[in-house]
């Protein structure tokens, strides 16, 4: 598991989406979780720092769907109609899972780290 501490998320990835060390703890742990499922390695040595700044995005994403889910009782809202009031909700989690494997892709498609399938 790679660590990333508030310091880092403000200073070095310029992050402002999660207010405080104590919120990015959760979305943090989570980020590991899908990160460690594409790596064939750690995450440490040459490409630390890219695999940081993956992970301080992931996190945000996900910070932002769990404050999101909590207005809509722990749902996904896709689309909201206030005329007459509708509100229709996704049906899967493969949105939030989809953007969280384009990010991954994105910072460490080009440093070997991600696993591919063959060893």
């Amino acid at each position: 598991m790679v660590k990333v501490d508030f310091l880092f998320y403000q200073e070095k990835y310029a992050g402002t989406i999660i207010p405080d060390a104590t919120s990015l703890k959760q979305p943090l742990l989570k980020a590991n979780l899908y990160l460690s499922q594409m790596l064939c390695e750690d995450g440490e040595g040459s490409a630390e720092e890219l695999v940081k700044l993956c992970l301080c995005e992931v996190a945000e994403l996900l910070y932002q769907d769990s404050i999101i889910r909590q207005g809509y009782g722990g749902r996904q809202a896709q689309s909201e109609n206030t005329d007459g009031y509708s509100v229709s909700y996704v049906s899967d989690e493969s949105s939030l899972e989809t953007k969280i494997y384009c990010v991954i892709d994105r910072y460490l498609s080009h440093t070997g780290l991600l696993y591919m399938g063959v060893e």
